[in-house]
């Protein structure tokens, strides 16, 4: 479902998409049950839920998502192969040198297929359908080597990115964040705070998403396609 204001949009996707929420919310119990068997038992899967420097805000394992189900069950676990491990740690001293007392927060990093096929079907049919990559083909939070998250400040709120985690608005990316400032939809301190979460990605060695600010790869999709397995569930 689209709700548009009376403003003239110059985009189809700058306007804000809220996708309805399900009749019967679900949690899907026994799907995140084997995930957490599976990414436990895989060698090449980490947890990093109590890795010093993080928080975890999972978005998934609560009915507070797009989807309007809880995905992982209550579940507040994340995972990340580990070959993303050393980029991510990085991430954390660049953070801790330079903002001392901040953390980041994790919305979502490792992603089984049952998941990113039920955030597929919020925005099929929908002008926002390519922002969510196949629950078939996966995208790279299905390989476990993409991050979905945001910073605090020293107190620990989270800074203000302009938008919420997950938000179809055009302006949600850096591809859209130059018209929102100039329409006043975005403010300077809120494109700022982004930069300062790029800059400490991007240095740490992660490739960000133009159209998601939280979103952050640890290689290009071409490379990860080639050189990696897709989940199996």
């Amino acid at each position: 479902m689209l709700f548009l204001s009376s403003v003239a949009f110059a985009h189809e996707t700058d306007s804000l998409f809220v996708p309805p929420k399900p009749e019967k919310p679900l949690r899907f119990c026994s799907s995140v049950k084997k995930w957490i068997e599976y990414a436990t038992m895989d060698s090449n899967m980490v947890e990093i839920t109590r890795l010093k420097g993080l928080r975890m805000d999972l978005r998934y394992g609560t009915f507070n998502n797009v989807t309007g189900h809880d995905l992982y069950c209550g579940v507040q676990r994340a995972f990340v192969h580990k070959d993303a491990l050393p980029k991510l740690k990085r991430a954390i001293k660049i953070m801790e040198k330079e903002m001392p007392g901040s953390v980041l927060v994790i919305f979502d990093a490792a992603r089984p297929l049952y998941a990113q096929s039920a955030l597929k079907r919020t925005v099929a049919g929908t002008p926002y359908s390519n922002y969510v990559s196949s629950g078939v083909t996966g995208g790279l939070h299905n390989y476990g080597l993409a991050l979905d998250l945001s910073i605090t400040d020293a107190e620990g709120n989270l800074l203000d990115m302009g938008t919420d985690f997950d938000s179809f608005e055009r302006c949600a990316g850096e591809v859209g964040e130059a018209d929102a400032l100039q329409s006043g939809r975005l403010t300077e301190q809120q494109v700022n705070n982004r930069k300062i979460l790029r800059s400490i990605m991007l240095r740490a060695g992660w490739v960000p998403l133009s159209s998601e600010w939280w979103h952050f790869n640890a290689y290009t999709r071409a490379y990860t396609k080639e050189n990696y397995s897709l989940f199996p569930l």
